[in-house]
């Protein structure tokens, strides 16, 4: 059998330091800071792009035959029967300008207009879109145009 050591009563280091470097008396201790200019990216929600057709009661009109009618619950986008359809039935894109104008004014658009079979009439409810009209003028007739920015 073999023999067995008995441990030794010398430290196996004999150099080491026998404290740590003394701290000072007046540092504050550290806390840990979340940066208040960082943006909660959990709660961020994207711009808004586009209005949703149901949501703004988008409906195509056929610009033949079109009368005014009474009031003004209504503003009309005269496009291209393809751009009509489409925004008809997707929606309206917030940054692309879209021009709207009153019944009354779009009935002299028409008459001024030469052939009105290539042409489609968007009407949106004006008090579901009227946060992202803005007033403008063209052709000395006034207008609103559609926009991203809330106005």
């Amino acid at each position: 059998m073999g023999r067995r050591r008995s441990p030794s009563s010398a430290p196996l280091f004999e150099t080491l330091p026998q404290s740590r470097r003394p701290r000072a008396q007046n540092t504050p201790p550290r806390v840990s800071s979340t940066p208040t200019d960082q943006p909660d990216l959990l709660g961020w929600t994207p711009p808004l792009t586009h209005l949703d057709a149901d949501e703004v009661e988008a409906c195509l009109l056929n610009p033949v035959g079109f009368r005014a009618p009474s009031g003004e619950a209504f503003v009309y986008h005269l496009t291209d029967i393809v751009s009509a359809r489409r925004f008809a039935e997707n929606g309206l894109p917030l940054t692309e300008s879209l021009m709207f104008r009153t019944a009354a004014h779009l009935a002299q658009d028409l008459a001024d207009a030469p052939v009105a079979e290539d042409l489609g009439i968007v009407r949106v409810r004006r008090r579901l879109i009227q946060p992202w009209l803005t007033a403008d003028r063209q052709d000395g007739r006034p207008c609103y145009v559609l926009g991203p920015e809330k106005s």
